[in-house]
């Protein structure tokens, strides 16, 4: 995985079965491609009925779990101190380490002093600096020497997978098993092409964390219809799937502010409250939306529900895919089949 990772950034240098996604597939498929030509594919939408397992959307009334998660979230909104249950603890030196890591000032011994206080840290900086990619010459034990080894473009990707994916780490429960996995692999997707369209324009690891942390609301969601699902009773209203995805943006803000994650971020993440179709890059929100569609379209065409064709993806999408939508496009798509490789 990191040395896929680190190609990207350096050019030179499940728990769902095979059934349940068959099935999954079989469903969705139909209903990714738009009816008729003039019809637009609607990729948001696909994305939530692929991570819900939800054949359709309709326009039904809301039902008991629908107006309980609803208000579940809209409570989580509010709160100064989150339930550990639907929204885990980050590590308690992850923000110092992050702020440690965009100060150019910070020595690395400092670095690894930080990084000495967590054991999974400690592991995973030993263990990828002694990955074949980095061609040492001797065996590295050192958490000194690891972080020179890494540098402090390696040493933040490194940390904000370790610290997201045990979050987005979801095994149990209907929806969870369902959508866990699409939702981890579309954030690391997402971060990987937000720090893609925004290179040149905003710092780098900003742009990674946005996209890493776009979808944690969705998360929390799902842990919360795991909490009330019962008798197999499934959300299907499309009032419903349109106030989910406003209150989970917000709570992503939320949960990303209580985390002490950067000002820069933050505002990234309340801009996708109001964002539409017609983001561009000027500002770091409109990065991570087309991020974000972005790679809802390489998991949906991963899995295949749709088809790997981008130029008629593009017209089934009105045309929205600009041209660096496209590289980042086929950037992700050459990056994530070298690691199945």
């Amino acid at each position: 995985m990191w040395q896929a990772l680190i190609r990207f950034f350096f050019p030179k240098q499940s728990f769902v079965t095979a059934s349940q996604r068959s099935e999954v597939k079989k469903e969705t498929l139909r209903l990714s491609e738009p009816q008729n030509p003039s019809t637009t594919l609607d990729i948001h939408e696909a994305f939530v009925r692929l991570v819900l397992s939800i054949y359709t959307f309709q326009d039904t009334q809301l039902s008991r779990i629908e107006k309980a998660a609803l208000q579940q979230i809209e409570d989580l909104l509010s709160a100064e101190v989150f339930d550990e249950k639907m929204v885990p603890r980050l590590p308690a030196v992850v923000p110092q380490l992050l702020c440690s890591l965009r100060s150019d000032d910070v020595s690395g011994k400092h670095l690894a002093e930080q990084i000495g206080h967590d054991p999974v840290l400690v592991g995973e900086v030993i263990r990828i600096s002694n990955s074949a990619f980095y061609k040492s010459s001797s065996r590295i034990n050192s958490i000194e020497r690891a972080v020179v080894i890494l540098g402090r473009t390696g040493l933040q990707r490194l940390i904000a997978n370790v610290v997201m994916k045990p979050i987005f780490n979801v095994h149990q429960g209907h929806f969870g098993q369902q959508g866990g996995s699409y939702l981890w692999s579309q954030s690391e997707r997402c971060a990987f092409a937000c720090a893609y369209l925004a290179r040149s324009r905003y710092d780098p690891f900003d742009a990674y964390l946005a996209g890493m942390i776009c979808k944690i609301g969705m998360i929390v969601a799902i842990r919360i219809l795991d909490h009330l699902y019962k008798n197999r009773e499934l959300p299907k209203s499309i009032h419903f799937y349109q106030t989910l995805v406003l209150k989970t943006k917000k709570l992503s803000r939320h949960i990303a502010e209580r985390w002490q994650f950067p000002v820069t971020v933050l505002d990234a993440l309340e801009e996708q409250v109001s964002m539409d179709d017609q983001s561009n890059l000027a500002s770091l929100g409109g990065v991570l939306y087309r991020a974000n569609r972005i790679s809802e379209l390489h998991i949906l065409v991963e899995e295949k529900h749709l088809e790997d064709d981008i130029d008629r993806l593009d017209q089934q999408l009105g045309g929205k895919l600009s041209d660096s939508d496209m590289r980042c496009y086929a950037e992700l798509k050459r990056m994530f089949n070298s690691r199945k490789s």
